[in-house]
């Protein structure tokens, strides 16, 4: 019994340690608590990292080279001068200081468009440079996004293992009192220690994540995370992906990604380059003209004379070893080279939005099984504590539901900011995670509006969409083989009659009883109704624990006339897409249908959800106090027939 307290006790100890150095970590993080929002450590990141930086100064070098590449349409003026003192053992003046002066001017006439190709070239490179440096404002807002929600998940995630070690502790005691006055078994001692070990694991890890994601986050951003993050919302509808489908994000992300787009403009400047290589076939025709003087003659003698010249000079290289025929093969391959890296830029765009967008879709669709395992493995491990205090539940039934809900609770957090960071990812495939942020680099000209032509290009021929034929081969989960709406995993019936109206198991069934779905505001015998005060988060679905007893006086009506029902609405705000607030508050009701049959076993044929978007605000307008107002839920209690 020493030996394990001992133990024991250099566990929770060591874990303790742990625990409050990740407190003492955050309070050393800042001389005070203080909050920021991922827009202002974007906002920093786009401004101040190096790698940023180093893509601007490229931005500024290539729009360097297309003053230096036009210069060569203008004159070229020098002017030579020389003084020098001559010794020589002939002529008459056998010793003498002479001087002379010139200014020479050389204007190109014809160099075969070589200057023009030239200044084309690097005019579509400076676009390809303001690109590249899009693209690593694009790639840098999602490193920042990605560690910004990193912190914030492991961080949470620390929690619920500070909070599952903590419950461990706790009936640690119990059982060692039991032990200890002769009524527990020294089993249950061993066997919640090697769980209290394994809940001290879990938060060693966490803690070790936690440094981990800080420390990429230092590095992105220069300095550790504040000790209270704001939560992320993404105000725009290109992250919903149910308003569209897999293609149309394709296309639409074709005209928008910046790395495709550099890659597009790359080509036509290597093109450009072509032309340059070519040019050396050409001849070379220069306008000359000069003006000199010296003070000593052609035999040295002390008289000044003068010179002037102006003339065309022509020169045609007939071989250069085979340099120029090497340029050109070079300036093709150049050409090769850029297709394809464009081709390397659509695949790796594509992949990116085809995960990000599928990872939306199937998150989405888990959101609810995963909380609705959350919240009855809480329900099963509160009951579960209950009956063991009595002794009608034993140990390992304890320690399993205890597990169970830290697990479930884990996967439900973790699958929140994986469905955050889909559509991050989505944003940045798409070049728009900046802008939709309200982020932009300062100081950076519009390069587009100086291309030497701006490009467009059929996105089905430069990089046709592939799709990967997913939704066509849905799994178990969705497939439904006799079409009558009843997947075969619940089918008892999967030959049933087509068209036939079945059951809940896809067998043939006889009219349903009636239901609140079958009734609107319209013809529904309205009993009551409530404004639920629930508030809602932007773009958020999820019911706060604080509010769910708001809908006790929806409950208390259903329980005291079993024949009534309810219709509930769900109602948006008045800003964003008109199509996706209609279909956020459709979930919202729903969300809201699911909190009442599971917390207070209301049967679903008594409860149907509607939601209306944003055509019925309660306040006209958009501000922070309209749109708090207008996002709301409102309940219906209506009289349904009696089945008999």
């Amino acid at each position: 019994m020493k030996f394990i307290k001992t133990v024991l006790s250099k566990v929770v100890i060591g874990t303790a340690g742990a625990v409050l150095a990740h407190g003492a970590f955050a309070q050393t993080s800042g001389e005070k608590s203080v909050s920021a929002s991922l827009e202002n450590y974007v906002r920093k990141v786009v401004n101040q990292n190096p790698e940023v930086q180093a893509s601007w100064r490229q931005l500024q070098v290539a729009m360097s080279d297309v003053d230096i590449a036009r210069g060569g349409f203008r004159p070229q003026v020098d002017v030579l001068a020389t003084s020098a003192y001559t010794d020589r053992n002939y002529g008459l003046d056998r010793e003498y200081m002479g001087h002379t002066a010139e200014i020479a001017l050389t204007q190109m006439l014809y160099d075969g468009f070589l200057t023009s190709s030239e200044v084309k070239r690097f005019k579509q490179a400076q676009v390809v440079r303001y690109f590249e440096l899009l693209g690593e404002v694009e790639q840098k807002s999602l490193d920042t996004a990605l560690a910004y929600m990193d912190v914030q998940l492991f961080r949470e995630l620390l929690r619920l293992a500070e909070e599952n070690l903590i419950t461990h502790v706790d009936v640690f005691k119990q059982i060692e009192e039991s032990v200890e006055a002769g009524v527990g078994r020294r089993a249950d001692l061993e066997q919640i220690s090697g769980r209290l070990s394994l809940a001290e694991s879990n938060v060693l890890t966490e803690l070790s994540n936690l440094h981990d994601v800080t420390a990429r986050f230092l590095r992105l951003v220069g300095e550790k995370p504040a000790d209270r993050l704001t939560p992320v919302t993404l105000n725009s509808a290109y992250v919903d992906a149910s308003v569209t489908d897999v293609k149309t994000l394709l296309t639409n992300a074709y005209g928008t990604n910046p790395q495709f787009n550099a890659a597009i403009y790359n080509i036509d400047a290597q093109r450009y380059g072509v032309d340059s290589a070519k040019s050396l076939y050409h001849p070379q025709v220069n306008l000359t003209a000069s003006y000199g003087a010296q003070t000593r003659d052609q035999a040295a003698l002390n008289n000044t004379i003068t010179e002037a010249s102006v003339g065309v000079n022509f020169s045609y290289n007939l071989y250069n070893g085979g340099s120029d025929r090497a340029a050109i093969r070079q300036a093709l391959s150049q050409v090769d080279l850029a297709k394809d890296l464009r081709d390397k830029a659509c695949i790796d765009m594509r992949q990116t939005v085809q995960i990000a967008y599928n990872d939306i879709i199937n998150i989405t669709e888990q959101l609810p099984s995963l909380n609705a395992h959350r919240l009855s493995s809480d329900r099963v491990k509160s009951a579960y504590m209950d009956q063991f205090t009595i002794g009608e539940r034993s140990l390992l039934d304890l320690l399993d539901s205890e597990n169970e809900y830290y697990e479930s609770s884990r996967a439900y957090l973790e699958a929140q900011y994986t469905l955050e960071k889909a559509r991050v990812r989505l944003l940045a495939a798409s070049g728009s995670l900046a802008q939709t942020l309200g982020i932009t680099k300062e100081g950076v000209p519009d390069v587009l509006d100086m291309a030497e032509e701006k490009i467009s290009y059929d996105p089905n021929y430069v990089c046709p969409v592939v799709r990967t034929n997913f939704e066509d081969e849905r799994n178990i989960l969705k497939r439904d083989s006799d079409g009558d709406g009843i997947v075969d995993l619940w089918d008892d019936c999967v030959d049933s009659t087509p068209g036939a109206m079945v059951d809940d198991f896809g067998c043939e069934a006889k009219e349903p009883e009636p239901s609140a779905a079958d009734f609107t505001l319209d013809d529904a015998q309205i009993i009551d109704s409530f404004k639920v005060n629930i508030e809602f988060a932007s773009n958020s679905t999820d019911v706060l624990p604080e509010y769910e007893n708001n809908l006790q006086n929806v409950i208390d009506a259903l329980n005291a006339n079993p024949n009534s029902g309810v219709i509930i609405h769900g109602h948006a705000s008045l800003d964003g897409d008109a199509a996706y607030n209609q279909r956020l508050s459709e979930r919202r009701a729903k969300a809201v249908a699911s909190l009442l049959m599971t917390k207070a076993d209301i049967a679903p044929r008594r409860i149907t959800a509607v939601g209306y978007g944003e055509s019925r605000p309660l306040v006209n307008e958009e501000s922070e106090a309209a749109n708090a107002r207008n996002r709301r839920i409102e309940a219906a209690i209506i009289q349904l027939p009696s089945s008999e």
